[in-house]
């Protein structure tokens, strides 16, 4: 007589329980790495935000123009301003130079802002320079989880200034001091020197 050799109902349920341990732990790896990658994704995603913020403020204030402009109050605004004509608002405004490359309003001057508000940075844009009565601020969000957003005015006598408003009598700051604070924590803080 032959005895046949096959597997015990004890052994298929160990190596049932084998498989299950294992396939367990391959899941909970599986899903550790996809957790990481898309946490670098977003990490990746917010610095690259910033970079191209960053980018966007300094193509602005480099393009800075020496032109005063009239608010929708009928106020007279400085070429650069820590003022903005809008109530209660703080933040920077200038007068910039359209883009060259079109043949259409974006070639005319424009006057762009920025402003901390509700945890983001917002780019303002005014329709003309010098704004009607009625003239409304179109306010693109540039930047998300922010914590603060400040700038310093660098004035002719080398020295800081955290606010830039008089039209007329301080004309234009050589340097412009733009601090950011992120949610996480990190300080940016980037220097542009204004073209004369």
């Amino acid at each position: 007589m032959r005895t046949s050799r096959a597997f015990t109902l004890v052994e298929l349920l160990i190596a049932l329980a084998i498989f299950a341990l294992l396939s367990a732990f391959a899941y909970r790896g599986l899903a550790v790495m996809l957790e990481s990658r898309e946490a670098l994704e977003r990490d990746s995603r917010r610095w690259r935000d910033l970079a191209l913020f960053v980018a966007r403020f300094e193509r602005d204030v480099q393009a800075a123009l020496d032109r005063p402009a009239i608010g929708a109050s009928g106020t007279m605004l400085g070429a650069l301003s820590s003022r903005l004509d809008l109530p209660g608002a703080d933040g920077l405004a200038l007068t910039r130079a359209g883009a060259t490359l079109y043949a259409n309003d974006l070639a005319a001057p424009q006057r762009v802002g920025y402003r901390f508000r509700e945890g983001r940075v917002d780019r303002l844009a005014w329709p003309a320079v010098d704004a009607g009565p009625r003239a409304e601020v179109q306010a693109t969000p540039v930047l998300e989880d922010v914590r603060a957003l400040g700038f310093r005015f660098l004035d002719r006598g080398f020295e800081w200034r955290r606010d830039w408003a008089l039209p007329a009598a301080q004309g234009r700051p050589l340097a412009v001091e733009m601090t950011l604070e992120l949610s996480g924590g990190e300080k940016i803080v980037r220097v542009v020197d204004i073209p004369r």
